[in-house]
């Protein structure tokens, strides 16, 4: 693939053809493929309706803190996040019946928040302090305030 002269000088532009190439494909690998409008909408919001239902199924933040001992006094702050990241979903299946058009970094904003909601859930009350589990669930609070607050709300 290198090809040597005589004079012993490499000839780079196999090289840079072929580090080209690499970042091309790394890069198309990592941003997924552009999709419609309408399957963004239709699979997205399906997609994230379902994510947050596993939440919603587990009795929600503010279960988890009615749950957790040590935690019940502030449940408050999880009936809040329960209704916060739910908003967020709701936005978006309202730009989807409204014609406009969510875009997939919105898409990607509420499907990592609640992926951070669903990774609270992993932390088990019996063996995770309630302050680590507060701390969890304030941020998960914090984002979707700051998401809310970029969407007008």
């Amino acid at each position: 693939m290198i090809e040597r002269r005589s004079n012993s000088r490499i000839n780079w532009k196999p090289i840079n053809l072929l580090t080209l190439s690499l970042v091309v494909t790394f890069f198309s690998i990592q941003i997924p493929a552009t999709v419609s409008a309408a399957e963004l909408c239709k699979e997205g919001k399906k997609d994230l309706v379902k994510s947050f239902d596993v939440i919603h199924a587990r009795g929600g933040f503010w279960g988890l803190m009615e749950k957790t001992a040590g935690l019940q006094d502030k449940s408050v702050l999880g009936l809040q996040t329960d209704g916060k990241v739910r908003r967020t979903v709701s936005i978006f299946e309202e730009m989807c019946e409204d014609g406009k058009t969510p875009t997939p970094e919105l898409y990607n904003e509420i499907s990592n928040l609640i992926g951070d909601g669903r990774m609270v859930f992993n932390m088990n009350p019996d063996r995770t302090p309630p302050k680590k589990i507060l701390k969890s669930i304030q941020k998960v609070n914090d984002k979707a305030a700051a998401l809310l607050k970029k969407l007008g709300e």
